[in-house]
């Protein structure tokens, strides 16, 4: 028994030297993969089809609600792949920029989040009572506003937290 405990570890061991892991969940990449590629040619998706059925239904409730009530919104960004998400967390850490994600385990990796700015202006981040606006909306509709978050308020950031009905 004590050979076999011995044995598994030395297996598990192993493993994690051939297929180290990253992230707080252990996924499984191979940890140089992203460090030469080109950033710039990291796509940005916007569309909602690239959400999860559920999330994309909310959102599209959303949008509806809000051109209901005279706000201009724009989806800046749905899905996003785990090469920008790393990118991303990089910035300000150990690339250059401010910082504008705390994780790399985002819901935009899961399909579950999408982020918005105002449309037709001039500055579509300036406006905070059309971001107080939006988030009592996308709170109406199901979603979870980042508007509303307690340690990092990402007032653009919408996503839907209960995973069982993704």
């Amino acid at each position: 028994m004590r050979k076999s405990i011995i044995l598994f570890l030395l297996l598990l061991l192993l493993l994690f030297v051939i297929f180290p892991r990253t992230g707080m969940y252990g996924f499984l990449f191979d940890r140089g993969k992203y460090e030469y590629m080109d950033e710039s040619s990291i796509e940005i998706i916007s569309d909602l089809d690239e959400l999860s059925p559920k999330t994309r239904e909310l959102a599209i409730k959303f949008l509806e609600k809000c051109g209901e009530n005279g706000l201009s919104v724009r989806i800046t960004e749905t899905y996003r792949t785990q090469a920008r998400q790393d990118m991303l967390y990089k910035q300000g850490r150990t690339t250059s920029g401010s910082i504008v994600t705390w994780t790399r385990n985002s819901k935009h990796t899961k399909r579950r989040a999408f982020d918005i700015c105002e449309d037709n202006t001039d500055e579509p981040y300036g406006d905070l009572e059309f971001f107080r606006k939006c988030a009592e909306i996308g709170k109406e509709v199901g979603l979870t506003p980042g508007y509303y978050f307690k340690n990092y308020q990402d007032m653009p950031h919408y996503e839907l937290n209960r995973w069982w009905l993704q």
